[in-house]
C-alpha cells in the first residue's frame, strides 16, 4: 500500500471547521446554500442591521434628552436665577439700549441668547414645565437646537415667527408656542397630561386631574409677567388623509376683530375635551401651546395636542374654580378619531352665551 495516498473518504472530509466558522456560515450566505436558505440569512442580517440602527438612534435620543434636561436645563435655571449678577455694567447698559423694556430677572438669560422672548412655567414651584422660550425668523432652527446653540433632539420651546411682539415688548393677542414631546418627558411632553394624565393611576380621575391641579400657566415676556387661565384642551389632525384638518394655528395671525376672535373660540371650544368656568371676550390675550401626541402609538404622527389659555385681566383674580370643570365627551373630531372611538361627530355643548362675553346673536 502506498501510504502517501489518502483514501477517498479522507480526501472529501477536509479539515473540520471551527465553532466560530460554523457560526458565521449559519448567518451569512455561502456557496452551496439553497435559494430559501440564502433568503432566510439575508432577511436575518437585515433585521439585525435595522435593530442596531434603531437601538443606536433610540439611545442617542435618550442621552440627548438627558443632556437637555440635566445640563442645558440646569444651566438655564442658573442663568435665570443669577439675573444680572454675572453681567458687567457695560453689558447691562448695552442690553437696555437694545431692549429698554426688559425686566432684570431675564436680562442675564437674554445675554446668553438674544432670541429669548420669555419664560413659561406650569406647576409653579413644582416646575412641571419650566423653560426659556425663544423666537427667531423661522420655525425650523429650534426644532433641534438647544437654548445655547448646541444640537439637541429635544430642541427648545419657541414662539411661531409670525407672532409679532410690539416695539415696546407688548405681546400680540394670539401667541403660538411649540415644544417637543420627548422620551424623557421634557419640553412640552407634559402638556399632553391636560388631555390624559398617564401619571394618575386612578382611571376615574385621570382625565381631569392634571387640569384641576394646574388650571393656570405662567408666561412671562421680556416686558411683563403674565398668568393665563387654561380654557380648552384639544387634539388636532394634521393630515387630510385622516379627515378634517382644522387651522388651529392660524399661521400665527393675531385676531383682527371681535368676529374673528369669536369664530375661533367657538371652533376651539367645539373641539375641546374639557369645559371650564373660564370666560372669554375679544381683547383677551390667548396662548396656544402645541406639541405632538401619539394616541395610537408612535407609528401615527399626525396628531397634535394643544392647550389654550387666556391671560388674567387687569384687576381679575387668578383663582379658578376647578370644581366647575367637566369632561366634554362630545368634542368634534376628525374621521380617524371617530373611527377610534375617541369622540363623537361633534355637538356644541359649551355654554357660549354665558362664557363668550363678546358674542352677539
Amino acid at each position: 500500500m502506498n501510504y502517501l495516498d489518502r483514501p477517498p473518504e479522507a480526501r472529501c472530509k477536509g479539515k473540520e471547521k471551527g465553532a466560530f466558522t460554523r457560526f458565521l456560515m449559519s448567518i451569512f450566505p455561502v456557496k452551496g446554500d439553497e435559494v430559501f436558505e440564502v433568503i432566510r440569512k439575508l432577511v436575518f442580517i437585515g433585521a439585525v442591521v435595522a435593530f442596531v440602527i434603531t437601538g443606536y438612534t433610540l439611545l442617542s435620543d435618550v442621552f440627548g434628552s438627558l443632556h437637555n434636561v440635566y445640563v442645558v436645563g440646569g444651566q438655564m435655571q442658573n442663568d435665570k436665577s443669577n439675573g444680572t449678577m454675572n453681567l458687567t455694567p457695560e453689558e447691562k447698559e448695552e442690553i437696555k439700549q437694545t431692549k429698554p423694556y426688559i425686566r432684570e430677572d431675564l436680562m442675564g438669560l437674554y445675554a446668553k441668547n438674544r432670541d429669548l422672548v420669555g419664560w413659561i412655567n406650569v406647576g409653579g414651584e413644582d416646575k412641571i414645565i419650566d423653560y426659556a422660550v425663544v423666537q427667531t425668523d423661522n420655525n425650523d432652527k429650534y426644532l433641534d437646537t438647544d437654548f445655547y446653540g448646541g444640537y439637541s433632539k429635544s430642541g427648545t420651546i419657541y414662539v411661531d415667527y409670525r407672532c409679532q411682539f410690539g416695539a415696546d415688548g407688548s405681546a400680540p393677542n394670539f401667541i403660538v408656542m411649540y415644544g417637543h414631546n420627548t422620551y424623557l418627558g421634557d419640553m412640552f411632553s407634559k402638556m399632553t397630561r391636560y388631555y390624559y394624565n398617564k401619571d394618575d393611576p386612578n382611571a376615574q380621575t385621570s382625565l381631569m386631574s392634571f387640569y384641576t391641579a394646574n388650571p393656570t400657566i405662567t408666561f412671562d415676556t421680556l416686558a411683563e409677567e403674565g398668568m393665563y387661565k387654561v380654557f380648552a384642551v384639544c387634539l388636532f389632525n394634521t393630515e387630510e388623509q385622516y379627515g378634517e384638518v382644522y387651522n388651529y394655528l392660524r399661521r400665527g395671525a393675531a385676531f383682527k376683530d371681535a368676529d374673528d376672535f369669536n369664530d375661533y373660540v367657538l371652533n376651539v371650544m367645539d373641539r375641546s375635551v374639557i369645559l371650564t368656568d373660564v370666560d372669554l371676550t375679544y381683547g383677551d390675550e390667548i396662548i396656544c401651546a402645541s406639541t405632538c401626541y401619539f394616541p395610537w402609538g408612535l407609528d401615527v404622527e399626525n396628531v397634535r395636542c394643544a392647550v389654550f389659555a387666556r391671560k388674567v385681566r387687569d384687576g381679575e383674580s387668578p383663582e379658578v374654580d376647578t370644581s366647575k370643570a367637566t369632561r366634554n365627551y362630545y368634542w368634534k373630531g376628525w374621521q380617524q378619531a371617530i373611527d377610534g372611538n375617541l369622540c363623537g361627530y361633534g355637538q356644541r355643548v359649551w355654554d357660549y352665551k354665558t362664557y363668550l362675553k363678546s358674542y352677539n346673536e
